[in-house]
């Protein structure tokens, strides 16, 4: 059986995202060394970039990721996403380099059905920002920017922006306190 140089290309790129043949064809561009181990469902009609070194560990819960037409979902170099991961952008959402996200973490960009016939929802920006780490089971809403090198416990619900250096939680999460962390230093992950 014979095959074309462009399947030999695809077929390697894919081999060397171990098993993530799901990234290169529901991307919109993706950097060297990304990595998935479980499921992790895509479907993108936006737009759709992965920086670097990304990796998805959808194991033992299965991951999903929805882009909507003319939205986009950014993520930078360096950002690891914990099983459970559930993300909805119908407008924007950006996650800086560096990032940590927990198991069964939410993150969307609108609240996709309005309360009442008066509800006027519209999607709005989620910013993260660089070498932030966001706990298990954390609701990120429409909206909200987190600050670089912030942490979000555990449980917390973001409805409103927390500043960088801080440690955030609770429903709706607030600051706590403020955290040390000198200009380059990078929170890393096990």
């Amino acid at each position: 059986m014979s095959i074309t140089i462009k399947q030999f290309r695809l077929s390697k790129l894919c081999a060397v995202l171990k098993g993530a043949v799901i990234l290169p064809w529901k991307t919109n561009a993706v950097g060297r060394l990304g990595r998935i181990t479980g499921r992790l469902t895509i479907k993108n009609r936006g737009e759709f970039v992965v920086g670097k070194n990304v990796s998805f560990h959808s194991k033992p819960f299965q991951s999903s990721i929805t882009v909507s037409k003319q939205a986009t979902l950014w993520v930078g170099d360096n950002v690891f996403f914990n099983y459970g991961l559930d993300i909805g952008c119908t407008k924007s959402i950006r996650i800086g380099s560096n990032t940590i996200i927990g198991p069964m973490v939410n993150i969307i960009d609108t609240n996709f059905h309005p309360v009442d016939v008066n509800d006027r929802s519209v999607s709005k920006d989620i910013v993260i920002s660089e070498n932030v780490w966001i706990g298990r089971g954390v609701l990120i809403l429409p909206g909200v920017t987190i600050g670089r090198n912030s942490v979000i416990a555990a449980g917390s619900v973001v409805t409103r922006d927390i500043p960088s250096d801080v440690m955030a939680g609770g429903t709706p999460a607030k600051v706590i306190r403020a955290i040390d962390v000198p200009n380059e230093w990078i929170r890393r992950y096990n």
